[in-house]
C-alpha cells in the first residue's frame, strides 16, 4: 500500500510541473492566431473559401514554426476527415487545432497503432473570446497490440477544438493516426 502511495504522490508532483501533464495550453496560441486572421467567427455561406482561407493560415503557420526552431509545434487538423500521422517520444507531446467549426458535433479518432508508450490525451474547446474548455480526457494504457479511440465532440459549432497529446513513457514511442470529421 505504501508503495502504491508513493507512486501516486510522484504522480501528482510531476503532473504539477509544467511541460509534464498534457494540456491545451500549447494549441492556445495557435488558435489565438486562427481567431486573429479569421476574425469574427460567422457561418459563411462559400465553404471553399473559407478552406481556402485556412490552408493559407496553415501554410503561414508550418511555415513561421519551421522558421522560429521549434522542433515539434501545435499543427493544424482538418475537419474533412483527412488523416494525420505522427510518432512522440519519450515525454513528447503532440498537438493539433482544427479551424473553427461550422458544426455542432465533430467526431475525433486516434489509433494507435504502433509503440507501447502510456500516452494521455486532452481535448478543449476555444471560444472566440479565448476562453477554453476541457472536453475529453482519456490515457492510452502501455499495449503492444494498439488501440483506437474515438471521441464525440458536441456543442463545438463557432468553436476550434484543441487535441493535445503527450507520452507518459521516458524511453518508449507512440505512433498515431488522428483524423477529425
Amino acid at each position: 500500500m505504501k508503495k502504491l502511495l508513493l507512486v501516486f504522490a510522484v504522480f501528482l508532483f510531476l503532473a504539477a510541473i509544467p511541460g509534464f501533464a498534457q494540456d491545451c495550453g500549447q494549441g492556445k496560441k495557435l488558435a489565438e492566431k486562427t481567431w486573429e486572421k479569421w476574425g469574427p467567427w460567422q457561418a459563411k455561406n462559400e465553404l471553399s473559401l473559407f478552406k481556402r482561407d485556412v490552408q493559407k493560415l496553415k501554410t503561414e503557420w508550418n511555415w513561421i514554426a519551421s522558421n522560429s526552431g521549434e522542433i515539434v509545434g501545435p499543427r493544424f487538423l482538418d475537419v474533412d476527415g483527412g488523416i494525420e500521422n505522427g510518432t512522440i517520444i519519450g515525454q513528447a507531446s503532440s498537438t493539433f487545432v482544427t479551424p473553427p467549426s461550422f458544426n455542432n458535433r465533430l467526431e475525433v479518432t486516434i489509433n494507435q497503432y504502433n509503440g507501447i508508450a502510456q500516452t494521455g490525451v486532452v481535448i478543449c474547446a476555444m471560444d472566440r473570446d479565448g476562453s477554453l474548455t476541457q472536453l475529453e480526457t482519456f490515457t492510452f494504457p502501455v499495449n503492444s497490440k494498439g488501440q483506437t479511440k474515438k471521441f464525440i465532440l458536441n456543442n463545438v459549432s463557432g468553436k476550434i477544438v484543441i487535441v493535445a497529446m503527450k507520452n507518459l513513457s521516458a524511453a518508449n514511442r507512440f505512433q498515431y493516426r488522428i483524423n477529425a470529421k
